[in-house]
């Protein structure tokens, strides 16, 4: 603001201020804050449209509802439904979708709360055709010290007498039986295991009373890492 002398009316003069308008700065364009901007914009986007897929992935599916063991049939009795949201790649069955597990058998041993899939179940009775199911408590020292697992294959070889090896000597190979393990559960004494496995209908009364005897080893084959 400057200060300029003007002649009054009466001819004497007069102080007038004369306000000088001011400019307004020009803002500069900046490249760089117009793409962040459309960067954050297109990242809010993403944030989004994953919440949709995981909103929309929220349905309700089948789960175990009791005990189930391996090879029993399911029926709507095992089964109940629970809302939640899922990963896609479980490929959960759906609650609508119950003639896909009723009247199926069970591949693996079902635990309540379990969420129900396509891989745990099997049309084929168990055990199949030409097979026995054989139970066989072990010591821990008669188990490969790797933990076995539900489908593993394992040698179960026939230990010596020991009567007979202090008798004589072994001089032929011990005999092993091919099987598959079905499920393990805690022995009824300390230190024991329960381990039911799949064998050979021709191998199951010599494997009954070799394991009644005490006189079963576990080797497990390879192929099982």
């Amino acid at each position: 603001m400057t200060t300029a002398t003007e002649p009054s009316a009466r001819g004497g003069a007069v102080n007038a201020s004369i306000v000088v308008p001011r400019v307004a700065p020009q803002r500069r364009w900046r490249p760089a804050l117009v793409w962040l901007a459309v960067a954050m914009i297109a990242a809010g986007g993403l944030i989004a449209w994953r919440v949709l897929l995981t909103v929309g992935a929220t349905g309700e599916y089948l789960a175990i509802a009791r005990p189930v063991d391996v090879g029993d049939m399911l029926s709507e009795a095992d089964l109940t439904t629970v809302r939640i949201t899922v990963d896609p790649a479980l490929n959960p069955i759906r609650s609508d979708q119950p003639d896909r597990a009723v009247g199926r058998h069970a591949a693996v041993a079902l635990v309540p709360g379990t969420l129900l899939t396509p891989g745990q179940l099997t049309d084929q009775a168990f055990p199949g055709p030409g097979q026995q199911l054989v139970g066989i408590s072990l010591s821990q020292d008669r188990l490969p010290h790797q933990r076995l697992a539900p489908g593993a294959s394992v040698l179960l070889v026939v230990t010596s007498d020991d009567n007979a090896a202090q008798q004589q000597p072994a001089t032929a190979p011990p005999v092993h039986i091919p099987a598959t393990v079905t499920d393990i559960a805690a022995g009824s004494k300390d230190g024991t295991m329960l381990v039911n496995v799949t064998v050979a209908e021709r191998d199951g009364p010599l494997l009954a009373a070799r394991a009644a005897a005490g006189r079963i080893a576990v080797v497990l084959a390879p192929g099982n890492d």
